[in-house]
């Protein structure tokens, strides 16, 4: 048997934190093959952390794009092995590419999975002459890793996704899914099984959205998806609607900005595609295929959808804690009846074996030339620090400085090593008990307190530095509590807004409230004794309940300020405009999460535009990512 899992993690480093490590993680999904999209790593970001577990083999592709957008996209196959060598598990690839074009310098530097060939410039129907730029630029993105398991050829797929006006992505997109294509017929052409898993960023039919509008699967890429499976005559069954054909409200995305999840208010995106013969020997395609004679279930992971643990808060507009997980759920197949394969190795193309993780390849003379450079470096270093600091050990740096020539310089300076080692061992066989040898010990030892006296002194120096550099960071708490008197001043330090400038900040609330509770108020001179232990409160403890009470008093004159919702009657929240000729003008809608219309519950669907029309005419808080003022009227 063998389970294949897609996951769109949303960013690989979150899921890992949220699991408490990688291997946590791999093994909640419990599969033999994981495959993840939107890992948000590139190259230079890479580290064991994320990418290594013990009992499974990775195979990564990284965004290589110029776009100024940081790491985004990115792919990652995960293999779960008893052996990385020397092995017969399907779950371990016999070969791996990152990207489909076949034309990155990893697929040029080795045979391309099936001896695929692009020859350019490629003509495509709708797309013109395509140039080998631009082919390029759809692997850049880190969109694939293609892993061969001698059974099957696995596509591991994150797909753009793009607005319908944004006409350059628009072409990125098709052409992304044509190329793919070719090299899915020219796989099939040469008998091969092909298995397409990930997050295509497509919901090819009216029971794939929740809230599909007429004419919704007229679309350009739901009409190629569709045109890619059996039953429109492609070669490709939909395993999970295949398996389950009229079955609704089965999604696997949802916006995380409106709560959707809350009540299934999503799409399914999220597929796992199967094409090729079955393992049996017989001659009619038709009865017999991979999916009808080897898939045994195809379902829906619910279990990750994010808020489903007893200890997180559902959605409240925004204003709960963020809740854990991905925006997307994963999705989970089951093949029986997998032989096994011939012995083989992890292929050259594994994680494991990449520069970023393994370290990169150094010669000898690079590695003694460094060594001297660091040797000669930390000479200079020490001679200043004992020069600034360490005075005493001066007559001792002297003596190490006056040291001949090490072995390692003579050889730099183009002696031979052979006869620089075989002068070493000489020598030390001559002068062995020699006087000279207590010369030279004298002189390391000396050399070697020089050097720990000259350290001990600049950590202190540097420690001094940071605490000082730590201290200087303001917080949050900071901002509630009044400044400190000066020394000689006989006014004591109050940790909390003293109540007639509460009073005078806040007009809208309550004048009973202004003032905190006795119980929490808490004085203390400016020059108290930090070891007094008689002291009636913790100040930690204060400070964190000022910041509180205060937080919560801003939270409160923000909520009065904002509009209600004609549906539900409730404070709305404010959002923004991100793009678009309103950009960055404030609007309010309902803070309940989306559902269905039908549903009195959800959103009711409530928009207000903010009387201001920029930030800067506000004068207000910035609260969540949107600007809000006292002044914004409902």
């Amino acid at each position: 048997m063998v389970k294949i899992v897609t996951y769109n993690v949303n960013g690989l480093r979150p899921r890992v934190a949220q699991h408490g490590s990688l291997r946590r993680l791999l093994d909640a999904l419990d599969a033999d093959i994981i495959c993840f999209q939107e890992t948000k790593l590139s190259r230079q970001d890479l580290s064991g952390d994320v990418i290594m577990a013990e009992g499974y083999e990775a195979f990564i592709s990284c965004n290589r794009s110029s776009k100024g957008r940081g790491a985004y996209s990115g792919v990652a196959t995960f293999c779960r092995v008893t052996s990385a060598f020397s092995s017969q598990e399907v779950a371990l690839p016999v070969a791996a590419e990152e990207g489909f074009t076949g034309l990155q310098e990893t697929a040029k530097n080795s045979e391309t999975i099936g001896d695929f060939v692009l020859v350019t410039p490629v003509e495509e129907e709708g797309l013109g002459e395509v140039t080998k730029e631009e082919l390029l630029k759809v692997d850049n993105e880190g969109r694939c890793v293609i892993t061969d398991h001698g059974h099957f050829v696995l596509f591991n797929i994150y797909g753009p996704a793009v607005e319908e006006d944004d006409i350059e992505r628009v072409r990125f997109k098709l052409l992304f899914y044509k190329i793919l294509q070719r090299r899915w017929e020219q796989l099939l052409a040469l008998g091969k099984r092909v298995f397409v898993v990930g997050d295509l960023n497509i919901a090819p039919s009216s029971i794939d959205r929740c809230d599909a509008q007429p004419g919704f699967e007229k679309q350009t890429f739901r009409k190629w998806l569709r045109s890619m499976l059996r039953e429109h005559g492609g070669p490709f069954f939909d395993a999970f609607r295949s398996k389950h054909p009229e079955r609704l409200g089965a999604y696997t995305c949802f916006n995380q900005k409106v709560g959707a999840e809350v009540y299934n208010y999503g799409s399914r995106i999220d597929h796992i595609l199967i094409s090729g013969a079955c393992f049996h020997h017989c001659g009619s395609v038709d009865d017999h295929g991979i999916f009808p004679c080897h898939v045994e279930e195809c379902e829906i992971m619910d279990h990750f959808r994010r808020g489903n643990s007893e200890n997180m808060s559902m959605w409240k507009g925004g204003r709960s804690s963020k809740l854990e997980g991905s925006d997307h759920i994963p999705v989970y197949v089951v093949l029986n009846e997998i032989p096994e394969l011939p012995v083989h190795n992890t292929p050259s193309s594994a994680a494991r074996y990449l520069p970023e993780i393994r370290g990169r390849q150094q010669s000898i003379v690079s590695f003694l030339r460094k060594g001297m450079i660091y040797e000669h470096k930390d000479a200079m270093f020490m001679h200043r620090a004992d020069e600034s600091c360490c005075g005493d050990f001066l007559e001792s740096k002297a003596i190490y400085k006056e040291e001949p020539p090490t072995d390692i310089a003579k050889f730099s300076e183009g002696n031979d090593l052979q006869s620089v080692i075989k002068r070493k061992n000489r020598d030390q066989l001559l002068n062995e008990g020699s006087s000279g040898n207590s010369h030279n010990s004298t002189a390391t030892l000396l050399a070697t307190q020089s050097r720990k006296a000259s350290f001990s002194c600049i950590k202190a120096v540097s420690n001094k530095k940071n605490k000082h550099n730590l201290s200087s960071q303001p917080t949050i708490k900071s901002f509630f509590q009044q400044p400190k008197s000066k020394p000689g001043d006989g006014s004591t330090n109050s940790l909390v807004t003293p109540p007639d400038t509460l009073r005078g900040m806040d007009e809208l609330h309550d004048p009973k409230n202004d003032c905190l509770p006795e119980s929490i108020q808490c004085t203390t001179p400016a020059t108290e004794d930090q070891g007094n232990s008689d002291v009636p409160c913790s100040l930690s403890t204060d400070k964190c309940n000022d910041a509180t009470l205060e937080w919560r008093r801003i939270q409160q004159r923000m909520k009065m300020t904002l509009p209600l919702c004609k549906g539900h009657r409730e404070p709305c929240i404010p959002r923004s405009v991100k793009k678009g000729s309103n950009i960055g003008r404030l609007f309010y809608v309902c803070a309940r999460a989306q559902g269905p219309a039908s549903n009195p519950e959800a959103n009711c669907g409530h928009f207000q535009w903010a009387t201001v029309k920029s930030k800067e005419k506000c004068g207000g808080l910035y609260l969540r990512g949107s600007w809000a003022s006292c002044r914004l009227g409902p």
